[in-house]
């Protein structure tokens, strides 16, 4: 292995496990100068219902020993299970101990993606040059937090969002938030119970992927969206509901998008289904289609269900596609293509 390119080498030591990286590390003093980044560039912990606290201790009383592996650390990564019982104990002590880790010269501003499932930062330190950000509970603890990296780090390129109900953002606040941030650069944009209705689309204009989820205004969004598109918007997904019980402007934006390859529209409120006549412009490139339309955004009983006819119409056309999405009503097929059973033999 020692014949190979390093740029061989480290692609192979990036798939591998912690465990086989760090033997890989021990090997000899060149795989041990190529590992060690890799090894300590990830600052990774999974509170899960079976994870002992004794492994998050050992693993965070490693980055806190007076040596240069702090200064490695490009990614820092928090994911809270769903069966994991979370206290505010735990944030504080979480808090020190990565404040005591990151709060060091040199270390902030190596930080390029920040994962937060839990509903506090557990630390006020800021990262100018931040890439990723991804914060799956922001309340008012956390939103200022949240607002300087939006507003200051020029790097971004990915930033998801979820917003807890005691965050209050009016629609007035929600627009200021995004509005002022400095999406020049950003490719990727999720964002979750965020009133996006003033949101102007012309802040993000290099927009590659984006996803709504339970964002009031989003069918007045879409509106504009449709007017001033970013020009390589390839990935939308909806999950909202439509203010005025029509489909049409959750895929206006689609006449004037270009190579579109995601879409996932799942709209409550209406009384027909989202029509395919937008997304058949689209079909060399299409790649992954989902319509849900429901009466109830909140009740998967109530969807709006597609004829086996406009199955085999997209089916047919869309011949890059690999992902279909698509509810169907099969009550009233014609019968020779129903499924019959066989006759039994006695």
């Amino acid at each position: 292995m020692h014949k190979l390119p390093t740029e061989i080498l480290l692609l192979i030591f990036r798939s591998l496990r912690l465990s086989d990286l760090s033997r890989a590390s021990r090997c000899c003093r060149f795989f041990h100068a190529l590992a060690t980044p890799e090894l300590f560039g990830t600052l990774q912990i999974r509170m899960k219902s079976h994870t002992s606290d004794r492994q998050i201790i050992k693993l965070l009383s490693t980055f806190m020993q007076p040596s240069y592996l702090h200064r490695l650390l490009q990614r820092i990564e928090l994911v809270v299970g769903d069966d994991r019982l979370w206290t505010r104990e735990n944030s504080l002590f979480l808090g020190i101990s990565l404040r005591h880790i990151l709060d060091r010269s040199g270390v902030p501003e190596g930080i390029r993606s920040y994962r937060w499932s839990a509903a506090y930062p557990f630390t006020g330190v800021v990262f100018p040059n931040l890439q990723r950000l991804d914060c799956g509970a922001v309340g008012p603890q956390s939103i200022e937090w949240v607002r300087w990296h939006l507003n200051h780090c020029a790097s971004l390129a990915e930033v998801q969002l979820s917003f807890t109900l005691s965050c209050n953002l009016t629609q007035s606040r929600a627009s200021a938030l995004l509005n002022r941030a400095n999406f020049s650069g950003l490719k990727r944009l999720s964002l979750t119970f965020i009133n996006v209705a003033l949101f102007d689309p012309k802040k993000a204009h290099a927009l590659t992927a984006l996803d709504l989820r339970y964002c009031p205004g989003a069918e007045s969004f879409c509106q504009r969206l449709a007017v001033a598109l970013p020009p390589d918007l390839r990935e939308l997904r909806i999950l909202a509901y439509a203010e005025s019980g029509r489909p049409d402007n959750f895929t206006a934006w689609l006449r004037s998008a270009r190579n579109v390859q995601h879409v996932a529209l799942c709209i409550g409120g209406l009384s027909e289904i989202i029509p395919f006549e937008q997304v058949r412009g689209h079909r060399s490139t299409l790649r992954t289609l989902v319509l849900d339309p429901r009466r109830n955004l909140l009740d998967p009983s109530s969807v709006l269900k597609y004829r086996p006819a406009d199955l085999r119409e997209i089916v047919e056309q869309c011949t890059s596609l690999r992902t279909l999405g698509l509810p169907l009503d099969l009550r009233d097929y014609q019968f020779q293509f129903r499924y019959t059973r066989s006759h039994q033999i006695s």
